[in-house]
């Protein structure tokens, strides 16, 4: 009788971890031979550490051998053609595996798509499997179901597309007896129909059912037969007992073996070796005899099915991370409303002139007056007469000077003393101290006509300030205020005297600037900086985020298995993504300069075209993140970690020419300084991107991404599993 043809077939493998010489270096897999027939039910069996899982990935193509082939429906896994990883293979890992913001229908629909299923078959499977299978409500969201319901979706969908070979890791586990008992039924009427079943379970002895079971243990195939077969040749009435007997006899084998062998045991056994092996561990059967039938044979797919494949994928595709992002409440708002709050909370909170300061003031001048400090808010005081000689007279001048800090938004507040002044800006109830002198009008006009006066005159003609310069930035906003506010009042009394206006002025005089506003404000110059941090880190946490959560709930390791190919999912996630980036570079631009009237001399289509830009840069370093980092937790340690030094660095904060020369090195190759740059040209200067300060913003975004991404590919290319 001809030989039944073979599923699959694994010829001596070998699996290690780690490197050679390392001691990380350990055999996961051994040396084995094992052959599963067409058309049958093949139980695996081993404890938890043993290989199964290991065994499996390597059949589905997502794990290499050391050594030793591996044929699966007739051809390697992973070459061209042999649909495996593919639609030939139904594949239940172990985890759930299972995108937590799926509905059930959602979850099996995911899959048949993937295989290109038509809708109308796909319904009508979905209603058989989950009349089979007890499956909840189609609705219902996968995170709400149990452990045990979740098990059931898996392995529908598994099932949804009546695959040619299909791989079962532990799929009973937690089930309901009956359910169970239900489930095997199913399996052996597909095994009659001619599909092939691998299954691995903890209950050995369900595996009665099974065709063929094959015992592993410590990566090595003790024995693979029937189950009645295995139960004679060890004389157990029990499959438990007749793996104890294995386990002890290969302990014995093994104790054996290393007191003769001089080789270590954590390295690839030779080919000696492999060829003395006990017979259990051989192939029972010719490997051309039980891979000659012509329907397990590879055939070669014409240009037109693979479009149709490759369609059908990148739609399932498409369709899963719509429906993952768009069912991820925190997720939408992060993407679309925080660079709304991010940008808005900038705007309204920093780089403003501060307002509604108050000054402590200690007039002396108003104070020896018949009508004391009232008389600074008489309208009708005149504080400059001029005579018929072309002299003039003056009278509290302090009152002009306090109109025009008030017009500066420093409003006064009366002190009695400068001590108590003092004592109030110490305190932080006050951000100034001013005094005047008693006789300050006439020590000013002093000064002013005769020039050379004696000490005593020049000290009260100042205005002595105290400042809390601890507080930086509004000690400097006050000595500016101050400055102007001498400016004006200096100005308006030589007009009312009939004098230059010059003749009291510091001799700098500061002319309409080159570029910006004599009035320009903080804000202006953070705005461009800080729209390019934002627009720069939400792409890269939310991808770094999504590609992460798929790794770690195995989503991207079952599609792959499917047929999925890793450059179709990241290009849907890099269309989904930029569609979100143009969404949120179109949001900061209409907040930026249509709702707080940024400056935009230049080209709004370059300014938009540069944020976009950065957008894509932060999602490739979102990539980078994720294939770099093994956790969430680990990735925004990375990601915050990295935000901080990137701004300080930029010249957002503080001016590159205050750095170290090294220091200043390093901080123009982050990608966020020259872009900055780049964008505060566009605005304020109205540049071109024919403009150097322009276009080497884009060229650094450009490098970057470039940089970011083949990072990407070293990565993934030297680190498959």
């Amino acid at each position: 009788m001809a030989a039944r043809p073979a599923a699959v077939i694994v010829e001596r493998a070998y699996k290690y971890y780690g490197k050679k010489d390392k001691p990380d270096y350990k055999p996961v897999l051994n040396y084995l031979s094992m052959t599963v027939e067409k058309g049958t039910i093949y139980g695996l069996l081993g404890a938890s550490g043993c290989g199964k899982t290991t065994l499996l990935s390597c059949i589905v193509g997502r794990r290499k051998l050391d050594g030793g082939s591996i044929w699966v429906l007739g051809g390697k896994p992973g070459e061209k053609g042999s649909g495996v990883p593919g639609p030939r293979v139904g594949y239940m890992p172990q985890d759930i595996a299972l995108v937590a913001e799926f509905s059930v229908r959602d979850a099996v629909y995911y899959f048949g798509r993937i295989y290109g299923m038509p809708m109308q078959k796909l319904v009508e499977r979905f209603e058989f499997l989950t009349n089979l299978l007890d499956l909840p409500s189609g609705g219902r969201l996968i995170k709400s179901l149990s452990g045990g319901q979740q098990r059931r979706v898996s392995l529908a969908a598994a099932l949804v597309h009546d695959p040619e070979l299909l791989i079962l890791d532990e799929p009973t586990v937690g089930l309901d007896p009956v359910l169970r008992e239900r489930i095997w039924d199913f399996l052996t009427d597909l095994a009659r129909g001619g599909t092939s079943v691998i299954i691995t379970t903890h209950y050995i002895d369900e595996t009665k059912q099974a065709h063929k079971i094959g015992l592993l243990r410590d990566g090595q195939l003790l024995d693979e037969d029937s189950p009645s077969e295995i139960l004679r040749k060890y004389d157990c009435d029990t499959l438990e007992e007749a793996f104890l007997k294995m386990a002890l006899r290969q302990h014995e084998v093994s104790n054996r073996r290393r007191s003769t062998l001089t080789a270590s045991p954590d390295v690839i056994p030779d080919s000696s070796i492999v060829n003395n092996v006990d017979s259990r561990y051989e192939s029972r059967e010719d490997f051309n005899i039980v891979t000659s039938s012509t329907d397990m044979l590879n055939t070669k797919e014409n240009t037109s099915d693979r479009r149709n494949k490759s369609k059908a994928r990148y739609k399932a595709v498409l369709i899963k991370s719509i429906q993952q992002f768009s069912r991820h409440p925190g997720g939408l708002i992060f993407s679309v409303l925080f660079p709304i709050i991010q940008v808005v909370a900038f705007f309204m909170a920093v780089g403003n002139d501060p307002k509604d300061l108050h000054v402590a003031v200690v007039n002396e001048e108003a104070a020896s007056s018949p009508y004391g400090l009232d008389i600074c808010k008489n309208e009708s005081l005149v504080s400059v007469i001029r005579r018929d000689d072309d002299t003039c007279d003056t009278y509290m001048l302090s009152c002009w000077f306090l109109e025009e800090v008030e017009k500066r938004n420093l409003f006064q507040v009366p002190y009695n003393t400068t001590n108590e002044a003092k004592q109030a800006v110490a305190t932080r109830s006050m951000y100034a101290a001013l005094h005047f002198s008693r006789n300050f009008s006439s020590a000013l006009e002093m000064r002013v006509t005769e020039g050379n006066v004696k000490d005593d005159v020049l000290e009260a003609s100042n205005v002595a300030v105290w400042l809390d310069t601890a507080d930086y930035q509004i000690s400097n906003f006050v000595k500016l205020q101050l400055h102007k506010a001498y400016e004006k009042f200096t100005k308006r009394a030589m007009i009312a005297c009939g004098r230059n206006e010059d003749l009291v002025q510091i001799p700098v005089r500061f002319k309409e600037p080159i570029y910006g506003s004599m009035d320009s404000q903080m804000v202006g110059f953070m705005a461009p900086g800080i729209m390019i941090t934002i627009i720069f880190f939400l792409p890269a946490i939310v991808t770094s985020t999504l590609m992460i959560s798929d790794r770690l709930e195995g989503v991207w390791e079952r599609s792959a298995v499917a047929g999925v190919l890793a450059r179709e999912m990241l290009h849907v996630h890099c269309v989904l993504q930029a569609v979100v980036i143009l969404l949120q570079t179109l949001e900061m631009m209409a907040l930026a300069y249509l709702g707080y009237s940024l400056p935009s001399k230049g080209s709004l289509f370059t300014c938009g075209a540069l944020l976009f830009l950065q957008g894509l840069s932060g999602m490739c370093y979102g990539f980078l993140l994720s294939v770099l980092c093994s956790s969430y937790t680990l990735s925004f340690f990375i990601s915050t970690g990295s935000f901080y030094p990137m701004i300080l660095l930029s010249g957002i904060v503080w001016p590159l020419e205050g750095m170290s020369a090294g220091l200043k090195a390093v901080a123009i190759t982050l990608p966020f300084t020259i872009p900055s740059m780049s964008l505060r040209d566009i605005m304020e200067k109205g540049s071109s991107i024919t403009a150097p300060g322009v276009y080497n913003g884009f060229l650094v975004t450009l490098a970057w991404i470039v940089l970011t991404l083949g990072l990407c590919f070293l990565r993934l290319k030297y680190n498959k599993t």
